[in-house]
């Protein structure tokens, strides 16, 4: 496998937090290293970083802050005049016990299998964090993505003039790039609806599903269905999400033709040299070592199978899928339910495709997610979190050892471990 090869070791054994799927309701206990509650004499210093939380009879309940000494808490127990002393303890999972009250989310398996609830604990995504999606066009009115979009605010809308002076005029809902202008709806299927929907449907809006990101934002980039899909649309479309502060790219297009296009080459070069993730999907063909594995800039995602209806097959490649050299991470696939374009009787609409056209989005959402809850990370960090944190899903394919890059992505253990 490319890229950070060298830090996939870990992937092989699956940590404890990675829990089974049973247990998703479950609020889980981990202690915080190095911090510790302890109930004492009040008279009595523990460590220098030590904090009074409240006092009990005549005893105190302080905080205590040790870094780096072993077994600290055996000598706090130990030592004279504590009661008792315990780790802070963090808890995640759901402390609310309630579901999302998006009517469709249970319909939505692939958040199961990736542990996004329990995520969604720690970091739902941040608002500051934009996934600029390239497709064929989107529904900007749908009910479920009509506050996700990212919008320009530094254009005024409809004036005619280019109020920020970045080269598009009344770009406030990005460009068009397949037809030049402004207007990134679709005309023709749902797919760039679909992609969108999956990375950030909002949550607790009691419509539809949720995004497995649903707090980030998404750059609309229409750049197929129009006009020609060229090297100088592809090109642009990409310069365009990078210059207008994206942080992170996702295509969902096939880039097989693409190995002997320097402006291609030049232009992923492009958006990783400027600190942009570039996710593709991997490919439909049921293809071994496929065409674009030259792409280093590139991370290339496999699809897996998230069908509930035969839940004992989740997890195994999807038929589709391409696979072996070049592939970085697997995500669920096979298949998503997510919005589509248009309403049926006055209500937005959603439906269910399969591809690794939707396993991009959805390992790109994990992404931003990570980036979300660690703002500071480089775009290097972000890759390194996301494949030492997926899940070794070898037992379930076990004719494709090696073949399916670090495993598939853990929302959960991407944001807590």
């Amino acid at each position: 496998m490319k890229k950070i090869s060298a830090l996939i070791g870990l992937t092989m054994s699956v940590s404890a937090l990675a829990l089974p799927l049973q247990n998703q309701n479950e609020l889980i206990q981990m202690p915080i290293e190095g911090e510790f509650i302890v109930k004492h004499a009040s008279n009595l210093k523990l460590a220098q970083n030590q904090k009074t939380m409240f006092k009990v009879g005549s005893h105190t309940v302080s905080k205590v802050v040790v870094k780096g000494q072993k077994n600290f808490l055996n000598k706090l127990n130990k030592s004279n005049g504590v009661v008792w002393a315990q780790p802070n303890y963090e808890y995640i999972g759901n402390a609310l016990e309630v579901e999302p009250n998006d009517p469709r989310f249970a319909e939505q398996f692939h958040h199961t299998i990736i542990n996004t609830p329990m995520a969604w604990e720690v970091e739902m995504g941040s608002s500051d964090i934009v996934v600029a999606v390239t497709d064929n066009g989107f529904d900007l009115e749908h009910d479920d993505l009509k506050n996700s979009y990212w919008v320009n605010e530094d254009e005024i809308a409809d004036n005619g003039i280019d109020d920020d002076n970045n080269g598009y005029i009344d770009d406030v809902n990005a460009w068009n790039f397949s037809a030049n202008n402004n207007n990134p709806r679709p005309n023709g299927n749902s797919h760039g609806t679909h992609v969108a929907g999956i990375i950030a449907a909002e949550m607790n809006n009691a419509v539809g599903v949720a995004g497995v990101a649903p707090g980030v934002k998404v750059m609309p980039v229409k750049f197929y269905g129009e006009g020609s899909w060229t090297s100088e649309v592809v090109a642009n479309s990409y310069a365009y999400a990078v210059n207008n502060g994206a942080n992170i790219i996702s295509t969902s297009f096939n880039i097989d033709g693409f190995v002997n296009d320097q402006v291609y080459k030049d232009a992923i070069k492009m958006v990783r040299d400027n600190g942009v993730l570039l996710f593709n999907s991997a490919g439909n063909g049921n293809r071994e070592n496929p065409p674009r594995r030259i792409f280093e800039e590139v991370v290339l995602v496999c699809s897996t199978k998230s069908d509930g209806s035969r839940r004992s097959s989740a997890d195994e490649r999807s038929r589709f899928s391409n696979y072996g050299q070049g592939i970085d991470v697997c995500a669920p696939g096979d298949p998503i339910l997510a919005p589509v374009n248009g309403q049926y009787q006055g209500a937005s609409r959603y439906g269910e495709m399969s591809g690794t056209s939707m396993a991009a989005p959805t390992a790109a959402a994990v992404a931003a997610l990570i980036w979300s809850k660690y703002p500071d990370f480089t775009a290097e960090q972000v890759l390194e979190k996301l494949y030492n944190t997926a899940d070794d899903i070898s037992e379930r394919n076990s004719r494709y050892r090696g073949k399916l890059g670090a495993g598939r992505v853990n929302a959960f253990r991407a944001v807590t471990e």
